[in-house]
C-alpha cells in the first residue's frame, strides 16, 4: 500500500515571527480526508565544539515553554530563507559561547517531530577550536559549561539531557570521535 497523503486544500491559520501554521485538508491512502495541522520552521542548526581534551561546550538557558533552564549544544534556527546550515552552525557557536571552529564536520539531520512540524536541524562536530568572547543577541541570556565528553554521553544515557537534538549531536559526536581515536591509533601503529 502507499502511503502517501495527498494536500486537497491548505489554509495558513497563523503567521508568527518564527514559526507559520498551516491547516490541511488531505487525502488518505485509503481516499478517506483527514486534517493536518502543519508547523512551519525555517530549520536549525546543533552543533557539538570538542577541545583537545575533550570536553563539549555546553550552553544553559531558561526555556520559557519548560519554564525552566535546560541544558543543551549550542544551537538555534536558520535566520533568513535559504542560509546555509553551516555558515548559521558557525554563526550560533560564536554567538552562544564565543567559539571559532578551525574545522567542522556535518554529523546529519534530525526531524525533531515529525508528527506536526517540518523543521529540520542540523547537526555539527566542530574541532580545532578557539574560545573567544560571547556575542549574545541582547535578548539572550546564557551560560556556558565544559563537560568532559564521557560525561556528557553518561548524561544522555541516563536523561539527564532531555534536549532530543542535544542528545542526538552528542552521541552521533561520540562515535565519531571514537572512530577517528581508532583511526589514529591504527595509523601510528602501521608507521612504526
Amino acid at each position: 500500500m502507499e502511503l502517501k497523503e495527498t494536500t486537497i486544500s491548505s489554509e495558513k491559520i497563523y503567521d508568527g515571527i518564527i514559526i507559520s501554521v498551516e491547516k490541511d485538508t488531505v487525502r488518505l491512502p485509503n481516499g478517506n480526508t483527514s486534517v493536518r495541522e502543519v508547523v512551519r520552521h525555517p530549520g536549525g542548526v546543533c552543533v557539538c565544539a570538542v577541545d583537545a581534551d575533550l570536553n563539549l561546550f555546553f550552553v544553559r538557558q531558561f526555556r520559557y515553554p519548560y519554564q525552566m533552564e535546560i541544558l543543551e549544544l549550542p544551537a538555534g534556527k536558520l535566520d533568513k530563507e535559504g542560509e546555509d546550515p553551516y555558515e548559521g552552525a558557525l554563526r550560533e557557536l560564536k554567538e552562544e559561547t564565543g567559539i571559532i571552529a578551525a574545522d567542522m564536520m556535518p554529523l546529519g539531520e534530525i526531524y525533531p517531530s515529525v508528527g506536526f512540524t517540518d523543521e529540520v536541524i542540523h547537526l555539527y562536530l566542530a574541532v580545532n577550536i578557539e574560545q573567544k568572547e560571547q556575542c549574545l543577541d541582547e535578548d539572550e541570556f546564557i551560560n556556558v559549561e565544559k563537560i568532559p565528553l564521557g560525561k556528557a554521553v553518561e548524561m544522555s544515557l541516563k536523561g539527564e539531557l532531555r534536549d532530543a537534538k542535544t542528545v542526538a549531536c552528542v552521541l552521533k559526536a561520540y562515535i565519531i570521535l571514537e572512530q577517528l581515536q581508532r583511526e589514529a591509533e591504527q595509523s601510528q601503529g602501521k608507521e612504526q
